[in-house]
């Protein structure tokens, strides 16, 4: 977990599970199955073939590589990851999601300048492929370069037939959360919330961020949203605590609090609940 630790939905990636899943961090990390920071690259070649011809024997090489690349990177074997993607690119100088996944590993790695240089290729090569500008919208926010990485995530959300919206939003709008502006924020996940409103990422985001601004009665329908739905957690159990004791919800607190008690009564959170530390620093947002 990176230095920010404020209970809010992020996303980042992880060596492990680099495609399918976004975390949201409530001073713990929550794994909900939702894409919001890194996107594996699809495997189109947006830089080589025509659209609906017939890939050589050398893109299928290619697309078996990147195939394998990611693989690796998720049993967390990046450098071999990395040996599949050189493979790939050998068969394909042009194959731009391997650029991309070559990017993302860098960046699990800690390897900013390399990530960056993989992402300018990518882009050059395929400068209208929405996984890479999302994707580097993420790498630029995580390094806060926040205008920059606002422009990556609008531009791919301009792309005709984009179907990861809602993934963009969401990164978007906690891109938005982390440079301090609140109100944009909101904006942005109230986007992202209108595509699906049953993604629980997306409503306790929003649930998150209006608790930031005091906006009590509205937040409290997002969190109840996700308290009332199989992807409730303790995180999200002592957010509607949280909320709801602001609010002045006597009931949703009291019910709240019963149920994170009995359901997870070993967490930080239920703890601090019985405690009677619901101002406790390491748990409320910063």
């Amino acid at each position: 977990m990176d230095s920010m630790n404020a209970m809010v939905w992020r996303t980042r990636c992880a060596a492990r599970s680099p495609s399918r899943k976004a975390l949201l961090a409530l001073g713990l990390s929550v794994l909900l199955g939702l894409l919001g920071g890194c996107a594996a690259p699809t495997s189109g070649n947006y830089a080589g073939s025509a659209p609906g011809a017939q890939p050589s024997k050398a893109d299928k090489t290619a697309r078996v590589r990147l195939e394998l690349a990611e693989g690796y990177y998720q049993r967390g074997q990046p450098e071999v990851a990395l040996g599949e993607v050189d493979k790939a690119l050998a068969q394909d100088p042009g194959y731009v999601p391997a650029y991309t996944m070559q990017a993302l590993i860098h960046m699990s790695l800690g390897q900013n300048r390399r990530a960056d240089a993989s992402f300018r290729k990518a882009l050059s090569l395929g400068p209208d492929n929405p996984d890479t500008l999302h994707n580097y919208g993420w790498f630029l926010c995580s390094n806060k370069r926040y205008d920059e990485s606002y422009r990556m995530f609008r531009k791919a959300l301009a792309v005709r037939g984009y179907r990861n919206a809602l993934r963009t939003y969401l990164a978007f709008g906690v891109c938005e959360y982390r440079a301090g502006n609140l109100p944009a924020a909101e904006q942005t996940l109230h986007q992202g919330f209108a595509l699906d409103p049953a993604d629980p990422a997306l409503a306790t985001n929003l649930a998150m961020v209006q608790y930031l601004r005091h906006e009590y009665s509205q937040a409290l329908f997002y969190i109840r949203r996700v308290n009332a739905s199989r992807n409730v957690s303790a995180q999200t159990l002592w957010l509607g605590v949280l909320i709801a004791r602001k609010g002045g919800d006597a009931g949703d607190a009291n019910a709240w609090t019963s149920e994170l008690v009995q359901k997870y009564p070993d967490s930080n959170e239920a703890i601090a609940a019985q405690q009677g530390r619901f101002d406790d620093s390491a748990l409320l947002p910063h």
